[in-house]
This record gives C-alpha cells, sequence and structure tokens, in this order.
C-alpha cells in the first residue's frame, strides 16, 4: 500500500512536470519563397534554422516567432555572401494552421558585381606580383560579389608568394566596398611579402621511436634552393600518407645568422604504430566474411610495416602474411615479402595452397608506381566443372609454379575509396614456369582503367566507368589449373551474375573458366543527402575460352542499383544487381555489401 500511495504522488508528480511542456509543443512547417536563383536557395534552406530545426519544436507561438526573427539576419547575411547586397526578408505566421504555418518572403534584388580588385604593398601602392599569380584568380572583375572568393584570392594570393621564395608573406588588411548605386563590389588587398629567401637547414622535431632520417628522406626541397611552398606541401603530404603521424607542422624560421636562408622546422607527431581491425562483407554468391589484421607500421624504427590477418568466410579460409621494409637500396622504393596459406572452395575449384613472394615496389611520382616481385606456390586443386575431355582422376592437378609478377599502376583520382574526379589505369604481366607436377609454361596479362567525372562542379554527382581486359597465353584451358584460369562477376566485377559466374557454364551451371575476359561498368553516384547516395548502374562483359575475348559473342550484362552510407572512413556499399541475359542456375538478383566504392 505504501508503494502504491507513492507511484501516485510521483505519476502525479510527472504529469505536473511532463504535461504543460508537451502541451506547449508547437508544430510547424516553414517555406522560403520569392528565390529563383538554385544557388540561393540551396543555402538559404541550409542556413535557415525555421527549416534545419523543424524536428525541434519552440515551447511556445512567442518561441517561434523568436526563432523566425533571428532567421531574418541570418538569411540575410547568407544572400549577401552570394552577392545579393539588398536582399530583404520578413515572416508571416499562421497561427490558426495546423500545423502553425511559417512563410518566409524573400526579396533578393539585383546581383551585385566585382567591379575591381587591387593589390598594394604596405606603401599603399600597387604590389608587383609572381606571374602565376593570377593564372587562375579566384576573384576577377565582372565575377559575381561574393565573400568566399574574396577570401580564396587573398589565400591564393599568399600562396603565390610563398612558391616566389616569400616564405614570411602576410595579409596586413582587406577592404570590401560595396556600392549600391553602382550594385558593384571593390576589392582591395594589402599585402606584406616579406624578404625573398631560400631553404636553410632542417630539423626534425617531436618524434619518439622513429629514426629522424626517414623523415629527412622525404623532405622534397634541397638547402639552398629558392624558398618555395609548393615543396612543404609536398612534404608534408608525403609524410601524412605515410600513416606513422597523427599531426606534421612544417614551419619557416628566421636565421639571425644567415638572413639569407629559412630554417625549416619539421614538429611531427607520431601516431600508435599498432592497430587491430576487423571487416565484414556478404554477398548473395559468397555469403557473408570476415577478417581480422593486426599490424605494426614501424617495426624496427624505420616505419617497416608488417601486417597479419585471417579471412574466413566467403569461399575463402585464409591466414596472410605482409613486411614492407621502406626506403630500399634509394627512396621510395619498398622491400615487400610476403605468406600466405589458403583453402579456396568457390563453385568452380576447391584449392589449398601456400604462397611466398619476395620483391620490390617503385613510387615513380605521387601517382606513379610499379613493381616486379618473385613468387613461389604450391597447390592441389580440384576442378568442380565437369569438361567431358577429362576423367575424375585427372580433376585433380598438384602444381607447383614460380612466377615474375610486374605491375604498373596510375592513380590520378582524388579518394582511394571514394573517387569523384580524375582516372586510374593499371597493367600487370605475370610469366609463370611449374617446378613440379605437369610441365606448365603460360603468362597472365590484365589492363585495366576506371575514369571519374563530376558534374555541375559537384562530388554530388558524379559520373564513373571502368574497363579491363585480360588474357592467358601459353597454355591450352585443360593444362590450365582452374584456379589459374580467368572468370567474371561478383562484386569487383560484373555485379548481375554470381561469384565468377559470367561466362561458360557446364551442364551442372558451374563455371569451366577462361584463358580471356572483358569487364565493363559505367554507374551514376548521385548524393542525396552529405551522408547518404544512391547509384544506379550497369555492368557488362564475360570470361572466353580462348586467349582474346570474342567480341562477337553476345556480352552478358544487368542493370543494378545502389545504396551509399558515407562516412569519414570511406562509403559503406549496399549493391542490389539483377541479370538481363539470365540462364538456368543464375540468380535473379544478387547483392553485395562492403567497404568502398565497386570501382
Amino acid at each position: 500500500m505504501r508503494f502504491g500511495r507513492i507511484g501516485v504522488i510521483v505519476g502525479a508528480m510527472l504529469g505536473c512536470w511532463v504535461g504543460p511542456s508537451a502541451l506547449a509543443d508547437v508544430r510547424y512547417e516553414a517555406e522560403i519563397k520569392g528565390v529563383e536563383d538554385s544557388a540561393l536557395a540551396d543555402l538559404l534552406d541550409k542556413v535557415s534554422e525555421l527549416k534545419t530545426l523543424e524536428d525541434r519544436r519552440p515551447a511556445s507561438e512567442e518561441a517561434l516567432r523568436r526563432r523566425a526573427e533571428a532567421d531574418l539576419e541570418r538569411l540575410k547575411e547568407a544572400a549577401h555572401s552570394l552577392g545579393y547586397w539588398d536582399a530583404e526578408f520578413s515572416y508571416e505566421l499562421t497561427a490558426s494552421a495546423d500545423p502553425v504555418r511559417v512563410t518566409v518572403t524573400a526579396v533578393p534584388g539585383p546581383l551585385y558585381h566585382v567591379a575591381a580588385v587591387n593589390i598594394l604593398g604596405p606603401s599603399g601602392k600597387p604590389l608587383p606580383l609572381p606571374a602565376d599569380a593570377n593564372a587562375a584568380p579566384a576573384l576577377k572583375p565582372g565575377d559575381p560579389a561574393r565573400t568566399a572568393p574574396v577570401i580564396a584570392e587573398e589565400d591564393e594570393l599568399l600562396a603565390a608568394l610563398g612558391h616566389a621564395g616569400h616564405p614570411f608573406a602576410k595579409a596586413a588588411g582587406r577592404r570590401v566596398v560595396i556600392d549600391r548605386d553602382k550594385k558593384t563590389m571593390t576589392v582591395s588587398y594589402t599585402l606584406d611579402p616579406g624578404p625573398v629567401m631560400r631553404f636553410g637547414p632542417a630539423t626534425v622535431t617531436g618524434l619518439e621511436r622513429l629514426d629522424p632520417d626517414y623523415v629527412k628522406r622525404r623532405i622534397h626541397w634541397k638547402e639552398g634552393e629558392a624558398y618555395d611552398n609548393r615543396r612543404v606541401d609536398e612534404t608534408r603530404k608525403a609524410l601524412v600518407e605515410s600513416g606513422l603521424f597523427s599531426t606534421v607542422k612544417i614551419t619557416p624560421l628566421k636565421d639571425p645568422a644567415d638572413p639569407g636562408h629559412v630554417w625549416m622546422d619539421v614538429d611531427a607527431t607520431e601516431r600508435a604504430h599498432r592497430t587491430i581491425g576487423a571487416g565484414l562483407a556478404y554477398n548473395t554468391t559468397q555469403g557473408a566474411g570476415a577478417r581480422l589484421f593486426w599490424e605494426n607500421r614501424n617495426l624496427f624504427g624505420n616505419a617497416e610495416r608488417l601486417h597479419l590477418s585471417l579471412n574466413v568466410g566467403q569461399q575463402l579460409d585464409s591466414v596472410e602474411a605482409t613486411f614492407r621494409r621502406p626506403d630500399f637500396l634509394v627512396v621510395d622504393q619498398d622491400f615487400v615479402a610476403g605468406a600466405e596459406v589458403a583453402n579456396e572452395t568457390p563453385a568452380a575449384y576447391r584449392s589449398r595452397r601456400a604462397r611466398l613472394s619476395a620483391g620490390i615496389e617503385r613510387r615513380f611520382d605521387p601517382t606513379l608506381r610499379g613493381g616486379l616481385s618473385l613468387t613461389i606456390e604450391q597447390a592441389n586443386v580440384t576442378q568442380e566443372a565437369d569438361l567431358g575431355a577429362i576423367t575424375a582422376s585427372e580433376r585433380t592437378q598438384r602444381y607447383g609454379l614460380v612466377s615474375l609478377p610486374l605491375f604498373l599502376k596510375f592513380d590520378g583520382s582524388d579518394d582511394l575509396l571514394n573517387p569523384t574526379k580524375g582516372y586510374r589505369a593499371q597493367a600487370s604481366l605475370t610469366p609463370y614456369q611449374s617446378f613440379s607436377g605437369r610441365e606448365l609454361t603460360f603468362t597472365y596479362a590484365r589492363l585495366s582503367g576506371s575514369a571519374y567525372r563530376r558534374l555541375f562542379d559537384s562530388d554530388r554527382y558524379v559520373l564513373a566507368a571502368a574497363a579491363a581486359v585480360s588474357s592467358i597465353e601459353g597454355a591450352t584451358l585443360l593444362d590450365l589449373p582452374a584456379d589459374k584460369r580467368i572468370y567474371a562477376g561478383g562484386g569487383g566485377s560484373i555485379r548481375a551474375y554470381g561469384y565468377e559466374m559470367a561466362g561458360p557454364l557446364d551442364i551442372d551451371k558451374r563455371p569451366i573458366g577462361g584463358k580471356s575476359s572483358l569487364e565493363l561498368s559505367l554507374e551514376a553516384r548521385i548524393k542525396i543527402t552529405d551522408t547518404i547516395g544512391i547509384v544506379p548502374f550497369v555492368d557488362a562483359g564475360s570470361y572466353y575460352e580462348t586467349t582474346l575475348p570474342q567480341l562477337g559473342r553476345r556480352l552478358l550484362w544487368g542493370p543494378g542499383l545502389g545504396l551509399r552510407y558515407y562516412t569519414s572512413f570511406g562509403p559503406i556499399r549496399l549493391d542490389v544487381a539483377t541479370p538481363m541475359n539470365r540462364r538456368r542456375g543464375d540468380s535473379p538478383i544478387q547483392v553485395y555489401i562492403s567497404l568502398g566504392q565497386a570501382f
């Protein structure tokens, strides 16, 4: 009885506390009208708290009015930023509507334009600039009088002075004059370029375990050269991309003992060198898969990297180890060694193998790299497909192969996992020679490329295309072990067909593999919000029993639709595709879940 009374009292107290607030919440809808410029309309929707906070209801009608009043000034500033300097805003609140309606009326007025851009020195006189300073100015006469280019142009001018040997260039003032009669904007920059200097000695600070020589080997300038900010930026980028540092700060300092040279301080803070992680993937044909890995990126103090991984599921169970030693013999050349033990069981074959490899990889520039290695592998492979020309006992091959994989890769895209512009290309060539089992000599070659183009100068709309052709020369299809044949189909290939299924099948609808393949893909990557996107796509191609693709044969193809969830580490991908040349045994849909874009 005592607990019952307490419950009644607490319930009454909660009713008094929660009830009035809930009843006072004002449900409303907001609209901004009177804007024809789509860019301005989008910006107003983003900055308006009436729009962005519709789900957070104000406590009363008065609170809603205060929100609307605060919005008016915010919207005016947004309009100014796009060059509408006469813009005016008002609102009307219809309290009798359910939900309450708030209508904001915009009168943007005329679009202002830039009349002149003046660049002055500390004395107030025109400042001579380097030849490339205005090669592609962010702000020039005739442009819309927007505020963002005003700041961007100042940054570009200072960067141009830094390129031309002025490490201490700084902004000394910026004056913007709006002429409301002429509907123009005049911008005057005052810059202090400072002295022209050369690179002096460099010091490395902030390191704990890493050898400072590793940092010094990545410095892109030479002592005594004319100072150039671009060399500093390249150095910073090289250090950040190594994955060894959480922060990299490069600061030019004056040296009283040598006024003509600038002392360079490279302050690098090491991040944790050990990482443990896991990943999951799923597709219709192979099912679910899991990956667990451990990595040390500074094993012996010179950025040596050891990567260990365990893969389970998706018709592949494996243990892999990779060791990478940077700056092997020369800078930007790595020694790479690897080992793998695997059991692979796709529909086409069953393969138990062990593999060892060692070689070098060379970075020729930030976009181009190549490599050559020696690989030795031993395997037992059982062919699942029925080719009719071999007996059951001949379906199992035990082979030992030595190979020399060679590759050249160009990456001119802007992002590894989510490219929006640029292109990529890769060529690989691998000759094989048997050292045990059946006498076997053959060469595998592959050429692939992809291109990415933004539409409307926005990464919200990206068109992506990819193509690849593969070929094997030197052995018949029957002589080739089943796991060395060429296949197509699956999440990284022709998505409308199952893994390795986009090509000739045996009587039981199992892939037999081929000696060549052709793969084509086209995607439209459309961002609906900053984190959600859709990707309509179409893939086509096949594998063939001949050394070169038979272009006269019908291609297997199918459309699909993807969903992307964009995160800070890359997009999470969900793709659904259906085959248009569906054969008996082909699934009507294929589903793929993984990290990163398809290509």
